[in-house]
């Protein structure tokens, strides 16, 4: 995945098959355990949508199944891809006003094995994530260094190499004629949320981190309902995209709602 498909390729319609919300928090205790908890929402619309395409397909006098985010073998399955001898604590279906999804909780005992996917399409099962490709730089991963004062060191997924890539991908997409802005592409993404957010269990004294509120540092926070309302800003970077990291910091200072961590590496420490 490449982190800056969630900015630019936020005006290409089909990016997503609907609204969903994803939520990760990282808690590191001071000796390097801690858990991971993870929540994942899809518009309720979207679920019954998926529900009437999957019924299309079983035999017409049979009880249609209805689409679940929530598969606990599958969850139970990912433990291993966050990272060795990660494991699988709790599960729970959320159906919460007009969202329906789950929340699962992990557990690790060492957090230089972890390492955090920020493609939200590898969450749910939209058909849209995953490239078949395992590369370490897609993943934000971590260096802890115990102590009385215990260090967390980030290493970001690799921004800076695909800035032109994506620059490309958005020109294709405006010669093509894709609208991406139009009234039915925003009422979609509205209400959509990414963020991965790291919670120390004690106090920060010391980050070079961009985003730091008390305990918690936040890697990557997007409310794409305050990006959709500023249009001006947004049909600007369709047109010009950021060319590179310092264009990137720009865009995202005058942004509201889009929180992305440019520093590399990230240094956290606390006690």
């Amino acid at each position: 995945m490449k982190i800056l498909k969630l900015i630019i390729l936020l005006f290409i319609p089909l990016i997503f098959s609907g609204c969903i919300k994803v939520d990760t928090k990282v808690k590191v205790n001071k000796d390097g355990s801690g858990t991971i908890e993870e929540t994942v929402l899809m518009s309720s619309a979207v679920i019954e949508m998926m529900t009437q395409f999957m019924s299309s397909f079983q035999d017409s006098t049979g009880t249609p199944e209805k689409f679940s985010l929530f598969k606990e073998d599958e969850l139970k399955d990912k433990a291993s891809e966050l990272g060795k001898n990660v494991k699988y604590i709790s599960g729970e279906e959320i159906k919460k006003d007009e969202w329906e999804g789950y929340k699962a909780v992990y557990a690790f005992d060492d957090l230089n094995t972890i390492r955090m996917e920020p493609d939200p399409n590898e969450k749910v099962p939209t058909g849209t994530g995953g490239d078949g490709e395992n590369k370490e730089e897609e993943y934000y991963t971590f260096k802890f260094i115990p102590g009385d004062v215990a260090e967390v060191i980030i290493d970001r997924p690799e921004i800076e190499k695909d800035i032109k890539t994506e620059e490309e991908t958005a020109e294709e997409e405006t010669e093509s004629g894709e609208e991406g802005m139009n009234d039915q592409f925003i009422n979609m993404m509205k209400g959509m949320k990414i963020s991965i957010v790291i919670e120390f269990n004690g106090e920060i004294v010391e980050s070079n981190a961009t985003y730091v509120d008390g305990s918690e540092v936040t890697l990557l926070g997007i409310d794409f309902s305050e990006l959709l309302n500023n249009k001006e800003s947004l049909e600007k970077l369709k047109k010009h995209p950021p060319e590179n990291l310092d264009d990137m910091k720009e865009l995202i200072g005058n942004i509201p709602g889009m929180k992305l961590e440019l520093k590399r590496p990230i240094t956290i420490k606390f006690k």
